[in-house]
């Protein structure tokens, strides 16, 4: 408002001057037309009026002009100046803010780092350790495999099947005795959808004893859903059709058992190649080799 007030003061003073002027310039043309109206003439007295009158006209333009433009200069300034500040001051705001999240991110970060070895993270409300929450803490030399704990070469992902596979250093294996037809391990000596070789189907004769398709097992053989086997030595039917053994657990007299192969002997007495817990030699006919097992052979 101070500026506004001292800008209309001035423009009053110089309207002021202009006045003055021009009442002085009124005087003086008639006393001058007066003077020379014998020699000049009416014709030349009105020019020079009208000329004055476009003097003292374009003067008092000039004087609007300059006192609205610098009126309105001043007020476009201040405004700008004022958008100005408060961007710098939103500005400003918002990377205190980014600031701020980032700094706690990193606390966070660093707490996990802290509280849990590499490798694994915090369970249990920051409580436990472990490689994935939800896994079980294992000892030493094992890992975790689905709920179990098992050495590193013996876990298998997805898991393998319990009966025809077993897990052989982290892959998924047919079982000795198997063979993989497709995606499921099959005995070519017995499964009549799989006689001989994969995807011989029997048919009508429906029964498959020793890798042929026939109409009756016979050989002191039991038929377990049209597949002719020995239930004292067959794991997937150990004493009884649909009763197997675990994928690495072999059938001794109708028992699972777990074995290990006795080397390179084939036949018992196998001696120094069988010790430990596994000290026994037994022969397995479905594997057709010595096996080492526990508590004897029958």
């Amino acid at each position: 408002m101070a500026a506004g007030g001292a800008g209309s003061t001035t423009a009053a003073r110089r309207s002021n001057r202009f006045t003055a002027a021009e009442l002085a310039a009124a005087e003086v043309a008639p006393a001058a037309l007066a003077g020379r109206s014998s020699s000049m003439g009416r014709p030349l007295a009105r020019l020079l009026g009208l000329a004055a009158a476009l003097a003292l006209a374009s003067a008092s333009a000039c004087l609007k002009e300059y006192t609205i433009g610098g009126a309105g200069s001043t007020d476009d300034g201040s405004s700008d100046s004022g958008d100005s500040s408060h961007a710098s001051e939103d500005s400003h705001a918002s990377e205190d803010s980014h600031a701020s999240e980032d700094s706690h991110a990193s606390e966070d970060t660093s707490h996990d780092s802290e509280t849990c070895p590499e490798g694994q993270e915090s369970c249990d409300s920051g409580t436990t350790c472990a490689t994935a929450c939800g896994d079980p803490t294992c000892p030493d030399g094992q890992v975790p495999c689905g709920s179990d704990c098992v050495a590193p070469e013996a876990c298998c992902d997805p898991a393998c099947d319990p009966v025809r596979e077993r897990c052989d250093a982290g892959e998924c294996r047919c079982r000795d005795g198997l063979v993989r037809c497709g995606g499921a391990c099959a005995d070519t000596r017995s499964d009549p959808n799989h006689c001989g070789e994969c995807d011989q189907d029997c048919g009508d004769q429906g029964l498959c004893n020793n890798s042929k398709c026939v109409e009756g097992c016979g050989d002191g053989r039991t038929d377990c859903d049209g597949a002719c086997v020995v239930l004292g030595d067959d794991p997937l039917h150990c004493d009884a059709c649909g009763s197997p053994c675990a994928g690495d657990e072999v059938c001794l007299a109708g028992d699972c058992r777990p074995y290990t192969y006795a080397g390179e002997c084939l036949t018992c007495p196998c001696p120094s190649a069988c010790t430990g817990d596994l000290a026994v030699c037994c022969d397995s006919a479905y594997l057709g080799a010595a096996v080492c097992v526990d508590n004897g052979c029958d």
